[in-house]
């Protein structure tokens, strides 16, 4: 699909279903596409679970109110032009089309594969005012010491969080990088630093909260949302049919697995309460790929994959293995091909036994610290 198919008054007022999926679920994106015939439903993939994708469906009006509460944040006009450097499967992606609609924007699309020179080539040529950015292409603008156009007034991070570093490196270069917090369920945004801030140091954190989501914290440290830009429910293929599930309670409130800290400044992430990762602006359920490891391992042989911090990728995942197993690179290049680029494994480590606490878990500290690097 167009960039241009989006910013079409007739995508926003047809009850028609419309599912946007990489190229590797298409055929499953348009089963489910199928199934929805004559519903007003926006479906996305988002990339959890290690390769097994989660169908999020939005009704138009919850995204238009996404793209309502952005565009009031960043105070953007009919003369604002947006650029579109992310694929319009991914929900921050299709946010900045759907941005650009409501405001009566200006839009181009960069096509191909990414590049950073051609990139700032483009918003150059373009005029370009506002992108948005996942920290890994960040870091690919600072590498190549590029100046950012004149006309640029934005740049919205997502998909993870930047490091400080990279983040005033690319400021330092005329980038204006505003770092946000959101999620597929929430479609896209649910906190970015205001433009205020772009006279001041970058920071990652806290972050001002959108004006359009009510929020509080649960007992476990937990976010929860409430607000018109949620979800309406994860579907689910399941022998030619949809299951849907509804995560959201009674009273509109949605419980994330992000543990956070609000003060009057915004809104701090401090954790997961499982071991979800953004590795390259995209989730992995670290869990999942470990399964599917361990699916194909010798039976009783242990294996755990610890994901260690990278610059550049955010995550790294590396499977530690118990010396038992044979044949251990050659399992894991196997599952590799299963996987999509961004959770692949890296080569596996082999230890003679997983240490293990008194009550049988894996003890995580203790690989840690032997490996020499920790996952905070």
């Amino acid at each position: 699909m167009e960039a241009s198919e989006v910013t079409d008054p007739k995508f926003w007022s047809g009850p028609e279903s419309r599912v946007f999926a990489p190229p590797r679920l298409a055929e499953e994106g348009a089963a489910i596409e199928g199934l929805l015939a004559g519903e007003d439903s926006v479906v996305f993939a988002s990339s959890g679970s290690g390769g097994v994708p989660k169908w999020t469906r939005f009704r138009r009006k919850s995204l238009l109110a996404s793209a309502k509460a952005v565009n009031r944040h960043l105070e953007v006009t009919a003369g604002d032009r947006w650029m579109l450097p992310l694929p319009l499967f991914h929900v921050g992606g299709f946010g900045i089309a759907a941005r650009a609609y409501l405001g009566g924007c200006h839009l181009r699309q960069f096509a191909g594969r990414w590049n950073a020179m051609r990139f700032a080539d483009e918003l150059e040529e373009d005029g370009s005012t506002l992108t948005s950015l996942v920290p890994t292409q960040v870091h690919d603008v600072v590498a190549c010491e590029l100046r950012a156009p004149t006309s640029l007034r934005a740049v919205v991070v997502g998909g993870a969080r930047l490091d400080e570093v990279s983040g005033q490196a690319a400021r330092d270069l005329g980038w204006p990088v505003l770092q946000s917090y959101g999620m597929t369920e929430a479609a896209s945004q649910v906190a970015t630093d205001s433009l205020d801030n772009l006279r001041a140091k970058f920071r990652a954190a806290p972050l001002p909260i959108l004006s359009s989501w009510e929020h509080r914290v649960s007992e476990d440290g937990c976010l929860q949302l409430r607000g018109e830009s949620l979800m309406d429910c994860y579907l689910h293929l399941e022998s030619g049919s949809l299951r849907e599930e509804r995560p959201i309670d009674d009273s509109g409130w949605f419980v994330t697995t992000d543990r956070v800290e609000i003060s009057p400044e915004g809104l701090t992430v401090i954790g997961r309460l499982d071991r979800q990762v953004k590795i390259l602006g995209e989730l992995v359920d670290v869990q999942a790929v470990e399964e599917e490891l361990r699916e194909h391992l010798p039976r009783g042989v242990g294996v755990y994959i610890l994901h260690l911090p990278d610059e550049r990728r955010g995550w790294r995942l590396h499977p530690v293995i118990e010396s038992g197993a044979t044949a251990a690179e050659d399992v894991v290049e196997f599952v590799n091909e299963r996987l999509p680029g961004f959770a692949r494994l890296e080569t596996p480590r082999s230890v003679m036994e997983l240490p293990r606490t008194a009550l049988g878990k894996v003890d995580v500290a203790v690989l840690r610290n032997e490996f020499g690097a920790s996952s905070i």
